[in-house]
């Protein structure tokens, strides 16, 4: 069946007051931060598989979708199993391979995407859904109030792109794809496939467009030479029990893959791969911690960093896991995106030499040593983060004043 566009508001009465997902914060509502839950339920809604923010939130809740208010990607296909994770990548830092996003809207999978909710400094995150590619924009399903006609055209550029040209606009990309799609998704006001809007360009039917993968023969992967503790090789994507774990391989081990098309997910944030050890052993490993080997064949890059991203910035992993490196990654991280506000948390180093480390914790190296008196502008949920300063041993994700993100101990600065 085609894909039909579904409108739902975060803020609709019917679920806006609802605690999101595990949220302890009076924040934590969908209609705040509800974002990402309400471009899932458009998304699964228009597939055929009818979810309103209302029912998605609660079917989430009772299989553990939510690390606190942020919602686990991956779980949605508990629910669904028609509809699977294919790709999650972080752009932030880079330009936006929009080549991926307009070959899934090709084969009838609508993009969701995050983009900055405020053009003031730092990055306040958003998601949205995007159906159609119109020159060099996109038609989009925006679950902010916005435009909940879904007869008339809304795009990205005029709300979101923050003076940014579109490649730069985009700074996450979550693609699901159901897998019995026919290919097609009906532009505003359709009833059967005809022309795109404003292009009067054929809609895409017929068969799925797809980006080339290799076929993997002989591909390997190597294990990064971070993960001083050992990467685990499971039996499947489980990472709450140990039951699963087939074997451990150290840092620099040489892993076979031996799926078709592995070697696109190899650095991917959130993919697993099947691979082989040098020992023969077969299972999966997660792909963040795997690095290409020069001369294995090539696909167009995902997601290389070993980093999840706290509300909606890129901030590495916390601490390493004490049994083999597969922690949860970008999307079981709490406060994964933000609704549109109109304004940004700044804090002032407090004492000279503030270091602001690449871990929260203090680990990791020292990405930058602030001044007195330096500002810095937070870029984690403002409501939570001001309870947080001032408190010593409390941590605070920022961006310094040499632009890198990173975390500083709440109790060396104050508020501005």
């Amino acid at each position: 069946m085609p894909f039909k566009l579904v409108y739902y508001s975060q803020q609709d009465s019917q679920w806006k007051a609802d605690r999101l997902g595990f949220g302890t914060q009076q924040s934590d509502t969908i209609g705040y931060i509800g974002c990402a839950l309400t471009s899932v339920a458009m998304m699964l809604s228009g597939h055929g598989f009818t979810e309103s923010p209302k029912t998605l939130n609660k079917k989430l809740q009772s299989i553990d979708g939510f690390a606190g208010a942020g919602i686990r990607w991956y779980h949605v296909s508990q629910l669904y199993p028609q509809i699977r994770i294919n790709s999650i990548i972080k752009c932030n830092d880079t330009a936006a391979p929009l080549a991926q996003i307009d070959a899934a809207i090709a084969s009838g999978q609508p993009a969701i995407v995050q983009v900055d909710s405020t053009p003031a400094p730092g990055i306040l995150t958003h998601y949205v859904v995007l159906y159609a590619r119109n020159g060099n924009d996109y038609l989009m399903l925006d679950p902010w109030p916005y435009q909940p006609d879904v007869k008339k055209e809304t795009y990205l550029m005029p709300r979101y792109s923050q003076g940014n040209p579109l490649q730069r606009s985009i700074l996450q990309i979550v693609l699901f794809e159901n897998v019995a799609t026919d290919g097609v998704i009906l532009m505003p006001g359709a009833s059967t496939p005809t022309t795109s809007p404003s292009t009067g360009t054929p809609s895409p039917s017929g068969p799925p467009v797809t980006v080339p993968v290799s076929t993997d023969a002989g591909a390997q992967a190597r294990v990064k030479d971070d993960v001083t503790w050992g990467l685990n090789i499971r039996t499947s994507e489980d990472t709450s029990s140990k039951a699963n774990i087939v074997t451990v391989v150290p840092a620099g081990a040489m892993l076979s893959i031996i799926e078709p098309g592995g070697v696109s997910k190899i650095g991917g944030i959130n993919q697993w791969v099947r691979v082989r050890t040098p020992n023969g052993k077969e299972g999966l490993a997660a792909a963040w911690y795997l690095e290409k080997v020069p001369g294995t064949a090539t696909v167009p890059e995902t997601e290389s960093s070993t980093s999840v991203v706290l509300s909606g910035v890129e901030a590495p992993l916390s601490e390493a896991p004490t049994s083999g490196e597969d922690v949860p990654s970008t999307e079981s991280t709490p406060a994964a995106e933000s609704t549109p506000q109109k304004s940004k948390l700044v804090v002032r180093v407090k004492k000279n030499g503030l270091q602001v480390y690449e871990f929260s914790s203090g680990k990791g190296k020292v990405l930058s040593t602030e001044k007195t008196g330096a500002k810095l502008v937070v870029v984690e949920d403002a409501a939570k983060a001001v309870a947080k300063v001032g408190t010593a041993g409390k941590w605070l994700n920022v961006k310094a004043t040499n632009n890198k993100r990173g975390f500083v101990d709440a109790g060396s600065v104050k508020v501005v």
